[in-house]
């Protein structure tokens, strides 16, 4: 949205804007909550009940929400101002400023933000996962091969994406398996994400530590080396980003490589391997999956993370490689620009 047009609002109708400013927040929360009741809706926005009853009232003359016994949710009219109401709110609030500085102090072409706390509210999570399925597929083309990892961020995605029309990709997982749940696995979500957009996928049958004998001996199988090949030939990696702490318990590190790491300031993980806050790598990745010294120099790089916990192992993963697209949320945002402006 437009910074000026705030300015003007702010000039022009500083007794107006408060209110539109309220009605566009909580027309943005029905969306992502509905169906959700008005004492829910108060707590989730620290709002006394009072605002949300009146503002609703006057959302529900306008033909924007419907009440009912489950509580509020949006009208079809709704669909014609939403995502106006959006962009407004989130200008209102300083994301989308926030959003500009922090493509210019990351390597990131773009940056967009949801509002709110991962760490503190889970229901931000899928807030992060619809905003990345949204421009997800807008970086797709016909022919394009996509490559996922796992884990709970890149599930949200999974569960937001939406594809009017059949997009003929090729998904395949970005990693091999991981002791985590079935339903966070990369090979499950490279197959809801096929499905989501109408394409194809391939999967990989392997765990995603092996010794090099076995990798080698595992290559030769066809399934698996086709498999390896589209990865290298990706046109677009979704990924998500761990904190080094929790990977390296996740991945079963030996206690003395976990000393090790810690002590060089290993802060984030990423495709297996640990990275410090400057972006230096410290401990290559000995997985099945990505390489990222043999994608191509046109592969786009999106990563999706939330949680202020989740700060500095973002900033490392991103200073290591050039990101087309960093979605995150409010938590992460604001910490990242402490440090980075300490």
């Amino acid at each position: 949205m437009d910074p000026g047009f705030i300015t003007l609002m702010r000039k022009l109708a500083p007794d107006l804007i408060d209110e539109i400013t309220r009605r566009a927040l909580i027309l943005e929360r029905i969306a992502a909550l509905q169906p959700v009741g008005r004492r829910q809706l108060a707590a989730r926005l620290n709002l006394p009940e009072r605002e949300i009853r009146n503002t609703a009232a006057i959302l529900k003359d306008l033909g924007y929400i419907e009440l009912d016994a489950s509580g509020m949710s949006l009208s079809g009219k709704a669909e014609e101002v939403l995502e106006t109401a959006r962009a407004f709110s989130k200008a209102m609030s300083g994301l989308t400023e926030m959003e500009q500085k922090l493509s210019e102090l990351l390597p990131a072409d773009r940056v967009l933000i949801a509002p709110g706390n991962a760490d503190e509210d889970t229901q931000v999570l899928s807030d992060v996962g619809r905003i990345c399925a949204g421009h997800l597929r807008s970086l797709l083309q016909n022919g394009n091969t996509l490559a996922v990892t796992g884990g709970r961020t890149i599930a949200a995605v999974a569960r937001s994406l939406q594809s009017p029309t059949p997009l003929n990709v090729m998904v395949v997982p970005a990693r091999g398996g991981l002791g985590r749940s079935v339903e966070l696995q990369a090979n499950t979500l490279a197959e809801e994400i096929a499905g989501k957009l109408g394409g194809h996928y391939r999967l990989i049958h392997l765990p995603d530590t092996m010794d090099a004998a076995a990798m080698q001996e595992m290559l030769k199988l066809p399934e698996v080396s086709e498999a390896m090949e589209l990865l290298e030939r990706a046109d677009v990696i979704l990924h998500g980003i761990g904190t080094a702490s929790e990977m390296m318990k996740e991945r079963r590190v030996s206690h003395s490589t976990q000393t090790r790491l810690i002590q060089a300031g290993a802060k984030g993980e990423s495709f297996g391997a640990y990275y410090d806050l400057n972006g230096q790598c410290l401990l290559e990745s000995n997985s099945v999956g990505v390489d990222l010294a043999r994608l191509k120099p046109t592969c786009r790089m999106v990563a999706a993370a939330a949680g202020a916990s989740k700060a500095e192992a973002i900033i490392s993963i991103l200073r290591h490689t050039h990101h087309a697209l960093l979605v995150t949320d409010q938590g992460a945002a604001e910490r990242i620009m402490e440090i980075l402006n300490h």
